[in-house]
């Protein structure tokens, strides 16, 4: 993904352990595996415009074809397939799957709760962010901090182990809004929940477990998320709070997003 973790989120307030670089190969598969297959809706109708994610392809996604058909090659342990109004499908892979998939994706997908009525949320101004997040007692609110194309505010818990928290940006460039592919891949546990704003628009919920045993969470909209990363069950349990309370302000301006 394009999503950058830049420094402006270290003069956040939130102290972030450093994660040691690890590259794509430690998850991918040994050999390339051709996947091919259809995607239906829950009555069996072909849907088309469904996109395959975390592919490790080199333009990142594939997508399904009119009749709702598809066919990639890839190494990723697990990918994910998505299209709004629809409940996401994530799919761990492995040899046995090197065969036609017969995929079907739940729904409709329902709308995320609108912030009418919602008093003192949170949100970041301008670069179109379209989440406001609950203040919740204990919970440490930062200013906004702004680069050129995305703007950024932690939301953070003090800890004997140190600051954890909340990650909220949005800009232009912050990415896709779904969660990194080294996550999916490498996660123990994962699930996904799909939602819709006011427009239909895809608003994604994943989560999952590492290998270390710590916890991510990413709340997604096109170029924005709401994020946290190798936290403990206990710590995540607390910032889930924030992320369950965020609603979707009326309008957001200034980006272009697709369905």
């Amino acid at each position: 993904m394009s999503r950058r973790l830049s420094a402006t989120i270290c003069v956040l307030a939130l102290s972030v352990s450093v994660i040691p670089a690890q590259t794509e190969k430690t998850y991918l598969l040994p050999s390339v595996l051709r996947l091919s297959g259809v995607v239906t809706d829950g009555a069996g109708n072909p849907l088309p415009e469904v996109w395959i994610s975390h592919t490790g392809l080199a333009l990142g996604n594939s997508k399904t074809d009119s009749n709702g058909r598809f066919e990639i090659e890839t190494r990723a342990p697990a990918i994910v397939f998505r299209k709004g109004g629809f409940q996401s499908r994530y799919l761990r892979i492995d040899n046995g799957h090197e065969n036609s998939l017969a995929i079907i994706l739940a729904g409709p997908a329902p709308q995320m709760k609108s912030c009418n009525g919602a008093s003192g949320c949170i949100s970041l101004e301008f670069f179109g962010g379209a989440f406001c997040l609950p203040k919740i007692r204990s919970v440490h609110v930062s200013k906004q901090g702004n680069d050129v194309d995305y703007g950024c505010r932690s939301l953070w818990i003090t800890t004997p182990g140190g600051n954890v928290g909340v990650q909220h940006c949005s800009g232009g460039l912050w990415g896709s809004g779904f969660p990194f592919d080294q996550d999916v891949w490498s996660a123990s546990e994962y699930t996904e929940a799909a939602y819709q704003d006011r427009e239909g628009f895809l608003i994604t919920d994943a989560r999952g477990k590492s290998p270390e045993g710590k916890y991510w969470r990413v709340l997604g909209h096109a170029f924005e998320t709401v994020s946290y990363r190798r936290v403990s069950a206990q710590d995540g349990a607390v910032l889930d709070r924030v992320i369950d309370g965020a609603c979707i302000k009326p309008a957001r301006f200034g980006l272009d997003r697709h369905k």
